[in-house]
């Protein structure tokens, strides 16, 4: 969950019953009204988002999605490698020969599933305050699953070389935040755990600690992400990037309106499926903070952006 904003404004409707595959035995949903009078009248924080978190949790359609996604960028990972002018970041230019490759991942459910504390939070009815105690009691297990296909491609991908024989190094750019934690003298004890976590898939390496880009760990990386991909590209020629929201390939467009958000999907037509791999997210993202807290509103409405896009 890669921004504590983006889930607290996209978080509407009122809480149903969820599956409950993640806990060791059933739990039962408090109802909606049981829970507004907990939350002070608010709805809970991951209200809404029964089916989204059902699809991600269950259903081999997602698996299937997510590994043809993951394939299709290792394939689009061997052209690029191959071009040395080749670049997945539109501010990076001039003569990118002397740069050795490198991908940008986001982190949550990018590589990493967050699928099951979004269950439990249905189920428990986890108000807008609980969350970030919530989150980060998560973060701190350290046990997070890998999203399908993801561990196979980022180890393909370390294997793989350029034309001049130099390794491919993933960067991981993600808006987990380094805040203090209660009894821990660490300054960002979050980077420990996503850390831990990773290597415990089987994706660590010598240069991981360096690797891992979280929100706030220096001054000027905030939630937007763009001071941290330019940060890579003085160093390495950025051959894909792969996140599961348009604000990890774009600027600005966290609060933007849909039909803003959808110019921009626009503009950048040539990127999606050949440099950026979108992996899907239906549980939360900027997209639901860009259709506004009326979800009934926006369920009625025409949809927000075209089938298509302008001719260029």
């Amino acid at each position: 969950m890669p921004a504590r904003e983006v889930l607290r404004l996209g978080a509407i409707g009122a809480v149903a019953a969820c599956a409950a595959a993640c806990a060791g035995q059933p739990a039962q949903p408090q109802s909606s009204h049981a829970v507004q009078d907990r939350c002070g009248g608010e709805p809970a924080f991951a209200a809404g988002g029964e089916r989204a978190t059902l699809w991600i949790r269950h259903s081999s359609e997602f698996r299937a999605a997510s590994e043809t996604i993951y394939r299709a960028a290792a394939d689009a990972l061997a052209r690029g490698l191959a071009d040395p002018a080749w670049t997945a970041e539109p501010t990076q230019a001039g003569d990118l020969s002397a740069l050795p490759p490198a991908v940008i991942m986001d982190i949550d459910e990018t590589v990493l599933d967050n699928s099951g504390p979004q269950a439990e939070m249905l189920l428990k009815g986890t108000c807008f305050g609980e969350f970030p105690r919530a989150w980060d009691d998560w973060v701190a297990k350290r046990s997070a699953p890998a999203v399908p296909g993801a561990a196979e491609f980022i180890r393909a991908a370390r294997e793989a070389r350029d034309g001049e024989n130099r390794a491919v190094r993933i960067f991981f750019i993600t808006n987990r935040e380094c805040i203090p934690r209660a009894g821990r003298d660490a300054a960002c004890p979050q980077q420990d755990d996503t850390l831990v976590n990773l290597e415990a898939l089987g994706l660590g390496g010598a240069t991981l600690a360096d690797d891992l880009m979280l929100k706030g760990e220096r001054p000027d990386w905030d939630s937007e992400k763009l001071a941290r991909r330019q940060a890579v590209a003085r160093t390495h020629r950025i051959v894909l990037n792969v996140g599961d929201d348009l604000a990890d390939f774009l600027p600005a467009v966290r609060r933007a309106t849909v039909a803003e958000r959808d110019r921009e999907r626009c503009a950048h037509r040539d990127e999606w499926g050949r440099r950026w791999f979108l992996v899907p997210n239906p549980m939360y993202g900027s997209w639901l903070v860009a259709l506004g807290p009326d979800m009934d509103a926006a369920i009625a409405a025409e949809p927000g952006v075209p089938a298509g896009c302008p001719a260029s």
